[in-house]
């Protein structure tokens, strides 16, 4: 009896301390895991703030790198043979350069601003201007284009070559853009891809007609020569079209630049007769507001009757 009661209690013992360990170890085992799943957790978190911080960056030099191409595409097209960032340094030294030295040798800040805001304005203004002279006058080669390049395929050369031969024989700027997609083309690019980048380049509705037949054409096969002559007298319809639309329009150009024009030349009289008319509106509050209000009404009725006669198609 003694020797059972003796083994029952040492079996518990024993089951009781296996018990206890298995507890402890499983205790242990749970600690380990909810500190591996906090570090694990707290990993992914980075993780993710890395992968979305990774995003963000490259998303901000996606667009850095994309207004720069922009840029770059616009002083091409408009004649100006500097880089991107040259075109900024020169565009941060007229914009901050006068209204700097104004303060400095006169502390006048209202003059300082004024040259300031000319300075800023000035610069893309100018490009965009010559950049809309040169798309315009490449349209109005578009037709002679046209004309060599069925002529080259008629005559049995190669769309290349027919390239070529508008590079050579037409004035700039349209020589000078096909002569670019022929060095492309010589470096191994594809037709495909140099028309499509000379496209979006000249943002041209009739230039994307052109390149939209042709790429067709090299895809589905069919009379490239014919295609364009078709193509050639849409465009002379186009341009019909828009020069009786700036006939129509040249009423409403006009009074758009009377209107923007009317106050400054008003203010210029003033100044040269009787300044003190004009200062008078800078030496308050008041008057500095009234002419700021007045000059935003001037250019905002500037740029709607803009928008009105600037008439797209």
């Amino acid at each position: 009896m003694n020797v059972i009661l003796i083994t029952l209690v040492i079996s518990l013992g024993v089951f009781i301390l296996v018990l206890t360990t298995m507890h402890t170890l499983l205790a242990d085992k749970r600690l380990i895991h909810e500190r591996i799943d906090k570090i694990t957790a707290l990993n992914k978190i980075e993780l993710l703030a890395q992968r979305r911080e990774k995003k963000k960056k490259e998303g901000r030099d996606g667009q850095k790198l994309k207004m720069l191409k922009r840029l770059e595409n616009d002083l091409s097209m408009s004649g100006i043979l500097i880089k991107p960032s040259e075109f900024l340094e020169i565009w941060a030294a007229l914009a901050f350069a006068p209204s700097i030295l104004i303060i400095i040798l006169s502390d006048n800040v209202i003059l300082a601003i004024g040259a300031l805001l000319i300075g800023v304005f000035i610069p893309p203004f100018y490009v965009n201007k010559k950049r809309a002279k040169r798309v315009e006058l490449f349209e109005q080669q578009l037709v002679d284009a046209i004309s060599i390049m069925s002529s080259c395929l008629k005559a049995g050369l190669t769309f290349q070559q027919a390239l070529v031969s508008i590079s050579t024989e037409m004035p700039d700027p349209i020589s000078g853009e096909f002569g670019r997609v022929v060095k492309e083309l010589k470096l191994g690019s594809s037709i495909e891809t140099s028309l499509t980048k000379l496209s979006e380049k000249i943002d041209s509705q009739n230039f994307m007609m052109i390149v939209s037949a042709i790429l067709i054409q090299r895809q589905t096969g069919g009379n490239l020569s014919e295609i364009l002559t078709s193509i050639s007298g849409t465009i002379k319809e186009r341009f019909k079209i828009k020069s009786e639309i700036k006939v129509l329009t040249a009423t409403g150009r006009t009074s758009g630049m009377v209107v923007g024009l009317m106050p400054v030349f008003i203010i210029l009289i003033f100044l040269l007769f009787n300044p003190s008319y004009v200062t008078i509106f800078f030496q308050s509050n008041l008057g500095i507001t009234m002419v700021v209000v007045a000059a935003a009404m001037e250019a905002i009725g500037y740029l709607v009757i803009r928008k009105i006669v600037n008439i797209k198609f």
